[in-house]
């Protein structure tokens, strides 16, 4: 009987069940390529579990057939013993027969006792038959008890990996809102940046030429913050940050463009900033960093 898969399904299982718990006690929030992850070990899991049923329904029918054949044999021994008694009541009988002849006697004797030696024969073997035949059905029975606990074990396996899948699937679900406010925060921020460039930029046109004694114009009201602006302003504005999007599911550049520029036309634009990430337009990794020009 082939049994390979009962020394690889239950330490699989296992070894699965503590990855998966070391990951859920080292990082509570899991990308979500970790429920794919799981979900294909579950679906491996079931379909081992699947083979082991059928294992199982296999050995029950190899049982059925060893027992049908024990029977079989009792019943032969039991024939053998009618035949041995026949044998025995076809015995000559010198009471009730008339003598025979020493020649014929001897002969007749020994028919019989080689009659006797035969069915002794295949007695014995029928036995030895028998023998090994309920060796068969108590090692069918070990096996099939074994193969039981392995798919009861198998079972809670897979009920705990789908636990862990779902509780999973909870926190990436409770993770993006979390993301999508940090994209906005971050937004928001390259657009404080901007505004406070362009703020900087008029500080610094309104601020005095160097190596003048005279104040520049300002235009009424103005005075008062022309004074009050720092040193530094006429320095000339920073950059603003640059703008970046992470990637997730479901997401397409169309979307993407739609989502910062009110339009889906200008993906090519997102494309060609990101030509260090993306190939093409469907080169779309989940997770992937963006740039937004």
């Amino acid at each position: 009987m082939k049994r390979s898969f009962r020394f690889g399904l239950l330490p699989i299982a296992l070894a699965l069940t503590g990855s998966l718990r070391a990951d859920d006690q080292a990082a509570p929030a899991q990308h979500p390529d970790d429920v794919a992850s799981l979900r294909a070990d579950n679906k491996q899991l079931s379909d081992e579990l699947a083979s082991a049923w059928k294992e199982a329904d296999r050995l029950k029918a190899d049982l059925a057939a060893a027992q049908a054949a024990s029977a079989k044999s009792e019943g032969e021994a039991a024939d053998l013993r009618k035949q041995l008694d026949a044998a025995k009541a076809q015995a000559p009988k010198p009471e009730v027969e008339p003598a025979p002849s020493e020649s014929d006697a001897a002969k007749q004797l020994a028919d019989v006792q080689d009659k006797l030696s035969v069915s002794l024969r295949s007695f014995s073997v029928l036995q030895d038959e028998n023998t090994q035949l309920k060796a068969s059905v108590e090692k069918a029975n070990a096996d099939n008890a074994s193969l039981s606990q392995q798919l009861d074990a198998a079972r809670a396996s897979i009920a705990s990996l789908q636990a862990q899948a779902a509780a999973t699937a909870q926190v990436a679900a409770q993770v993006e809102p979390l993301r999508s406010e940090l994209r906005l925060s971050q937004d928001e921020a390259n657009r404080l940046a901007v505004e406070n460039a362009q703020f900087r930029t008029r500080l610094a046109l309104q601020s005095p030429g160097p190596g003048s004694a005279r104040p520049s114009p300002t235009r009424p009201g103005q005075a008062a913050a022309a004074s009050a602006a720092p040193a530094e302003a006429a320095m000339p504005p920073a950059p603003p940050a640059p703008r970046t999007y992470v990637v997730v599911e479901g997401d397409t550049l169309t979307k993407i463009s739609r989502k910062y520029y009110g339009t889906s036309g200008r993906w090519e634009d997102i494309l060609k900033a990101n030509r260090d990430v993306l190939k093409d337009e469907k080169s779309l990794v989940v997770g992937s960093t963006l740039k937004i020009p």
